[in-house]
């Protein structure tokens, strides 16, 4: 994501003149980063078989490559590029690739799941790799609650190694989405980790892994880099060296790194990107936003009044103006959300009936005044709408520091509620103190990402079934605005069981209009793949012309599928 400094404050104020000021206040924004570019000293010299990646923006590097722990604490690609899955979902073919796994197979009418172990592959300390490395550590996960925030021992009743090369999950119910977090789920070495004393805080700072990187060439708080594992098991894989990254504090600073020709491949959102990053060096600037399914939402947390309410998050929705934010904080790059919260890559799976039901998805201040109004919140003399103990509606809206699309998409919202008579104040925090938030429930209102997955079930689970729900202060992986309907986990549960075709579209029907009618959360536009790449030093990054796989970094495993394949030039 692209930031700017948060002591700037731009004037969002869409009316009396304020379009004009945005205007210009971007136009000066840009013509920084242009001239920034320019007059910035370069980085050492990067060498031809080193790839600079920025995808973390931190003023420091901490050390640590536990691939167990939540995401956001350790290095980027701990959980994928030093450690590796069984399987990686290709969100752009739509299919699992083979990676530590070569097959699988049901049996027992769904409740036993047999995974076959890739042979010859060795951990970068030389030691075999096998199926009782798998089973380890899913045990561990059993272990220690903290290490499975998903709740995987939630539908596992056991996992075993029936040799070196197949191991079975056996569940203790009919859970056929489980494949998912199994397929996906970093593999660790028993040798090391069987050793290690408490598993949750261990930072690894020396990891061996299976992965195309595995050796810490150098750290410090200002730059590390990761080197090439000599025992991978694809034979001439990677042709990548070493991996580089550099600490940049904000986007701003990652952004005009990424201009001045010094990182290869990031994932940032950029404004005017043609103009700014690509018009820079047309030859060998390139960027890929495919638009593959997932959503990016309002949050509010339901735990606290009047969020609890259908018609206040129904308000508060239609005050929301997402072609603006569309415009003034997207630079156009993506769409509206559509009323079923599902973005292009599954739009094959909207419902008709959900998709007229959710009007509620557009712009209409005079209902959303009528509707709060309605619900007895009344408007003050100061033209803001009172609590029934008198205080005013008053709320915090939460976004990452330096994530300046998000940043303004906040600003643009703040000034939309205040229409209707409801207080925020845009809060920013670095983003380990952000996403604890999420995960907590410790937030009134925020921007985030939701679930993604082959069918809409994931999306619809996460953001209304009761798997994730955990008491405000308990950490929950997804559904962090803490809500549910026990109708949805009733489908949840027939999903889980059915492999028919009719079916299954009749449960996400039922889910797709639930979600329509309660509102749990927001959907604001469909979610690009913010994806940049520089052909001066390293080509075969995948674009709309060679769609390997998703360019971007930012979603771990695919990002596997970019680190094996991108080749020095």
């Amino acid at each position: 994501m692209f930031t700017r400094n948060k002591d700037q404050n731009f004037d969002l104020s869409f009316h009396n003149g304020g379009t004009v000021r945005h205007v210009i206040s971007s136009f000066l924004f840009i013509y920084f980063i242009i001239v920034a570019s320019g007059c910035t000293s370069s980085h050492e010299e990067t060498g031809p078989f080193a790839l600079t990646i920025s995808q973390e923006q931190v003023a420091s590097w901490v050390r640590n490559f536990n691939p167990l722990i939540p995401s956001g604490t350790s290095r980027w690609p701990t959980g994928s590029g030093i450690y590796e899955p069984l399987f990686i979902f290709n969100s752009i073919e739509g299919k699992y690739v083979p990676w530590l796994a070569t097959g699988y197979e049901w049996k027992d009418g769904n409740k036993v799941l047999d995974i076959t172990i890739r042979e010859n592959v060795l951990w970068s300390d030389g030691t075999p790799f096998s199926a009782h490395d798998v089973a380890f550590t899913f045990h561990l996960k059993k272990e220690h609650g903290g290490l499975d925030p998903r709740g995987s021992w939630g539908y596992l009743k056991s996992v075993e190694a029936q040799n070196d090369q197949l191991v079975r999950f056996v569940f203790s119910r009919i859970y056929v989405p489980g494949l998912d977090g199994i397929a996906g789920q970093p593999i660790i070495p028993e040798h090391i980790w069987k050793h290690v004393e408490d598993p949750v805080k261990f930072a690894n700072p020396n990891p061996v892994g299976t992965g195309p990187f595995t050796e810490i060439v150098k750290f410090d708080h200002q730059i590390w880099e990761l080197g090439r594992n000599p025992n991978y098991w694809q034979e001439g894989k990677p042709a990548v060296d070493r991996l580089k990254f550099p600490a940049f504090p904000t986007n701003e600073q990652a952004t005009i790194a990424l201009i001045n020709g010094e990182v290869d491949w990031a994932g940032n959102f950029i404004p005017a990107i043609d103009r700014v990053f690509v018009g820079r060096d047309p030859e060998n600037h390139h960027y890929w936003f495919p638009r593959t399914g997932g959503t990016i939402f309002f949050y509010m947390n339901t735990t606290k009044a009047p969020m609890d309410k259908i018609d206040v998050r129904k308000a508060i929705s239609l005050a929301i103006n997402r072609e603006q934010i569309v415009n003034v904080a997207m630079y156009n790059y993506t769409i509206p959300a559509h009323p079923t919260a599902l973005a292009d890559g599954l739009s094959p799976w909207r419902s008709p009936e959900a998709t007229e039901m959710g009007d509620w998805v557009t712009h209409d201040l005079e209902r959303a005044n009528s509707m709060l109004d309605s619900v007895g919140y009344p408007m003050g003399k100061d033209g803001f709408r009172r609590l029934p103990d008198g205080s005013v509606l008053s709320f915090d809206i939460s976004i990452v520091s330096g994530w300046s699309d998000w940043i303004r998409a906040a600003q643009v919202i703040s000034q939309n509620l205040k229409l209707v008579g409801i207080k925020t104040r845009v809060k920013t925090n670095d983003f380990g103190a952000w996403f604890s938030q999420m995960q907590k429930g410790e937030f009134d209102m925020a921007i985030a990402w939701t679930e993604k997955g082959p069918t809409p079930f994931p999306l619809y689970r996460g953001l209304m079934s009761s798997e994730y729900l955990k008491p405000v202060g308990e950490i929950a992986e997804t559904n962090w605005h803490r809500f549910s309907l026990p109708e949805v986990d009733s489908l949840c549960t027939a999903f889980e069981q059915t492999s028919d075709d009719r079916e299954i579209r009749s449960i996400i029907y039922r889910l797709e209009e639930l979600f329509v009618e309660y509102a749990p959360a927001i959907p604001l536009f469909a979610e690009p793949s913010w994806g940049q790449y520089n052909t001066k030093r390293f080509t075969n990054f995948p674009n709309k012309d060679n769609p390997y796989a998703l360019l971007s970094p930012n979603y771990p495993p695919e990002n596997l599928l970019v680190l094996v394949n991108v080749v020095p030039k």
